[in-house]
């Protein structure tokens, strides 16, 4: 009699459970980003949103929750109930940080299950303000070795890629440009444009609107190509710095560990059918993207092999574990 019971109670749940999917999604669903607002991924969240909203049928809220490097949203995704109602946007700073700290709430590679890539930039800027005098990378570096103590560089925080871009680029032209963190890359390039930051190295979809106004002055960009959208720009392989490249940015999406399969599948597959939609490609282009879309599987795969990026960066740049 007690095996009956067991066994009808467990068929129960397990019927509710499936249930429980068949219905997904039906209420409103959370996209947690792990930054404050204005920044470039706050950007790309917000379209993201709009169109993931349209295609499931319910309201997708963007909710920034900034702080400690990423680490406070993306710990309240790592806890949330896997239902498919909570997702993470999120940077090259999952991983970075993954590596950064000794120690994190939440364990990147096995609390989170990763859904897709959504895209890809051409690489970090590094944008100077408009009173610096150089107009040029060997310029800013020579300025940089007579100036040391009134330099200084922005980062979206301890470990970010925007972080590492700064102490590469010190190690590899022999600077001492002194580092300051912000909650977001929204503050950080700001902070740039107020004058109270020397540079930054920012995104092409964050920085372009600032640099095309002439509050924010361009000097190089990290891919080994240059940008469409900012043709004038050369690449750090063209002013002799060809080790810059490895800085890259991407943007990706995330479900809590044990969320459905069948939940994380319709969202990839919902995402990889409205990006290549020309409005979304142009939007993503004018920001300096490009649209991905990966599997599950295929973003994994990028995944483990950035953190290998990560740790070899963070070495390359002299950035210590915490």
């Amino acid at each position: 009699m007690a095996w009956t019971l067991a066994a009808g109670v467990a068929l129960a749940a397990a019927t509710a459970h499936a249930q429980a999917q068949d219905n997904w999604p039906s209420r409103p669903i959370r996209l947690v980003v792990p930054f404050a607002a204005g920044g470039s991924l706050d950007v790309v969240a917000r379209t993201m949103a709009q169109r993931l909203g349209q295609a499931l049928g319910v309201s997708v809220v963007v909710d920034n929750r900034g702080g400690a490097n990423g680490i406070i949203g993306t710990d309240m995704v790592a806890k949330a109930a896997p239902d498919g109602y909570t997702m993470l946007m999120n940077t090259g700073s999952f991983t970075a940080n993954g590596v950064l700290y000794k120690k994190l709430p939440y364990r990147p590679m096995e609390d989170f299950v990763p859904v897709t890539q959504i895209a890809r930039s051409y690489g970090l800027v590094m944008a100077v303000n408009p009173d610096v005098p150089a107009r040029t990378v060997k310029d800013f570096i020579a300025l940089a070795k007579a100036h040391p103590e009134s330099m200084n560089f922005s980062s979206s925080g301890e470990g970010n890629i925007t972080h590492l871009a700064g102490a590469l680029f010190n190690h590899l032209a022999g600077t001492h440009i002194q580092h300051v963190a912000y909650r977001g890359s929204g503050q950080a390039f700001q902070a740039v444009i107020a004058r109270q930051i020397t540079m930054n190295f920012v995104s092409t979809s964050g920085g372009l609107p600032a640099i095309q106004a002439g509050q924010l002055r361009a000097l190089a960009i990290t891919s080994t190509l240059r940008a469409p959208v900012l043709p004038e720009v050369p690449t750090f392989n063209e002013v002799g710095m060809p080790g810059m490249s490895k800085i890259q940015g991407w943007y990706g999406l995330w479900l809590p560990a044990g969320t459905p399969k069948a939940i994380v599948d319709r969202v990839q597959r919902e995402v990889a059918r409205f990006l290549p939609d020309p409005e979304v490609r142009k939007r993503f282009e004018d920001m300096g993207l490009i649209t991905m879309g990966t599997t599950p599987q295929a973003f994994q795969g990028f995944l483990e092999q950035d953190i290998q990026d990560q740790r070899e960066l963070m070495k390359l740049a002299n950035v210590a574990q915490q």
